[in-house]
Order: C-alpha cells, then structure tokens, then sequence
C-alpha cells in the first residue's frame, strides 16, 4: 500500500469511493468538494493505493486554529487492515508539520464503528453540539 497525496486524475475513483462508503450524500457535490479543495491544503488531502487503485481517501484542512478531518473513506474490502490507521497517521503528520496543534473531526451519532475507530487512535468525545447553518441552501433536501 503507498499513501501519496491526491492528484487530480483521481477525482472520479474518490468520488466512487465515497459513494460506496456511504459518505456521499444528496446535497453535496462531491466533485465541486474536491475542486475546492485542491484550491488550498493541497498536502492534507491524501489517498492510499494498493497495486495503483485507491483503497481510501481522507482530506484534511487548516484553519489557523484548529485542523479538521473530512471524509475518511476506505474501500469496504479493504477495511480493518490499517488502511483508515495509515491515512490518517499520515494526515496527523503533514497537520503536525504546518502547525496544528489540535485535530477536530465530526462523526453521525449513529455511527458507532466510526467512532470506535477514532477512540482507538486516541481522538476523545469533546463533548460538544455541532452546529451548522446553510448559507447557500443546496438544491436537494438536507437531513
């Protein structure tokens, strides 16, 4: 397995990815998110390739403050392997490198192996709501 960071003929095999994962979802446009991304924090969005197919994907931000963790994915077959682990260790220290010092990421409450694994890497509940607000409402209904 190598884990390098995205490049930009790997945006459909990452969207498939996501969407085999369950991460998609109706309202977003996942190939307008990696657009926008690849516009800043280039480095901390990162996949990993088993034999040149992407096996998982995670992207990463920076705020100035805080780093975030979106979309990690990894292919259903390939799960339970170390691939989620090596992703995100790799996130972890590219985000160490350009100063962050505290990583946030949001999981669904329902999703209870998720939150096992980020338990595991050593991520705690802050015990906190997240909340958020649609400024540009999108176009299919959101839950």
């Amino acid at each position: 397995m190598k884990i390098r960071t995205f490049r930009e003929r790997d945006g459909d095999a990452v969207v498939s990815l996501w969407e085999g994962t369950g991460l998609a979802r109706p309202w977003l446009d996942l190939h307008a998110e990696i657009c926008e991304k690849r516009r800043r924090d280039r480095s901390l969005f990162i996949v990993a390739t088993l034999r040149g197919a992407i096996v998982g994907s995670v992207m990463g931000a920076y705020d100035g403050r805080r780093g975030w963790v979106y979309h990690l994915a990894v292919a259903p077959e390939r799960q339970r392997r170390g691939v989620g682990k090596a992703l995100m260790d790799a996130l972890e220290a590219r985000m160490a490198r350009i100063g962050v010092i505290k990583v946030n990421l949001q999981v669904r409450t329902d999703n209870a192996a998720v939150q096992a694994f980020y338990v595991g890497l050593g991520y705690a509940d802050d015990r906190v709501t997240s909340y958020g607000k649609w400024l540009v409402p999108p176009s299919v209904p959101k839950t």
